[in-house]
């Protein structure tokens, strides 16, 4: 779980570069940014109701200000990654597990270059 979170953080960390700074593709249209960030929203309230043992964040208000940014200046490539990976990780089998959507999360790596 540990090692998923530090993909997870060390993309999250590179989609907030993106966004900040307009780079990434030549297509930053930010189209889907809308649709990542409410996927990304979903997972926050799923990992919060399942009330996991030993949770990673205490609140759903946390897990969104720590896991969703705004990606609006990314491209809808990256756009998508993002929303694909959040769709995975809301309906994993095991949420609180949170192991089962690393190939998702490469993705993004290589989406918001």
């Amino acid at each position: 779980m540990k090692k998923a979170l530090l993909g997870l953080f060390g993309a999250l960390g590179l989609v907030s570069v993106l966004a900040a700074s307009g780079c990434g593709s030549s297509s930053n249209s930010g189209g889907g940014s809308g649709a990542a960030l409410a996927s990304c929203n979903a997972y926050c309230d799923a990992y919060i109701a399942k009330a996991c043992a030993s949770p990673i964040y205490a609140s759903a208000a946390e897990c969104k200000t720590n896991e969703c940014v705004d990606t609006s200046a990314a491209s809808s490539g990256c756009n998508g990654s993002i929303k694909t990976y959040y769709d995975c990780r809301a309906t994993q089998a095991d949420l609180c597990a949170d192991d089962g959507c690393n190939t998702q999360a490469a993705a993004i790596l290589t989406a918001c270059q």
